[in-house]
């Protein structure tokens, strides 16, 4: 959905959007799984685009330690700001202050409202996904899943460098 500078002008812009999985491309580590729900408005103050909202959905991710994909479930409210490029696009370097570090840019005549969502939803999904707390994740010698199968494989030898360390345990 595109939303139009010059359709905000007049009135305010109330959303309602269901995006089928796969509709938004989010990279080679998530995909979406359920439907994404958005609901909210869009209105112009001044000339900044304002986005207030929630979406819902749930992303498959994998695992960090085991590489099992897991679902992700993304639930949050939003509330952004966009202006248009014009108003930092020069020739010299701009420095932006921190109140322009919670702004987006905008070019032409609006922006793309898929293109605000992923940018939410990535931005909710954790650093480190772990399909429980407790995860053993991989053998690093024989590949097993350690969480489905205890493997046999000996204890990974420690550098002799570390040797002397070893002492102080005792």
């Amino acid at each position: 959905m595109f939303i139009d500078i010059h359709e905000l002008e007049r009135d305010r812009l109330v959303f309602a959007e269901e995006l089928l999985p796969g509709r938004i491309d989010l990279g080679k580590d998530a995909s979406q799984t359920e439907t994404l729900v958005a609901e909210g408005l869009a209105e112009l103050i001044d000339s900044e685009i304002r986005l207030q909202g929630h979406l819902r959905t749930t992303v498959k991710l994998s695992c960090a330690r085991c590489l099992e994909p897991l679902g992700q479930p993304v639930d949050k409210e939003f509330e952004l700001y966009y202006r248009p490029v014009q108003t930092i696009a020069r020739e010299e370097d701009v420095e932006i202050d921190d109140a322009e570090l919670e702004v987006g840019f905008y070019q032409g005549h609006g922006l793309v409202l898929e293109d605000a969502l992923k940018e939410q939803i990535l931005l909710d999904l954790p650093m480190k996904s772990l399909c429980r707390p407790d995860c053993r994740g991989l053998c690093t010698q024989c590949g097993q899943n350690r969480n489905v199968l205890p493997c046999d494989c000996p204890p990974p030898a420690v550098a002799d460098r570390w040797a002397a360390l070893a002492q102080f345990k005792k």
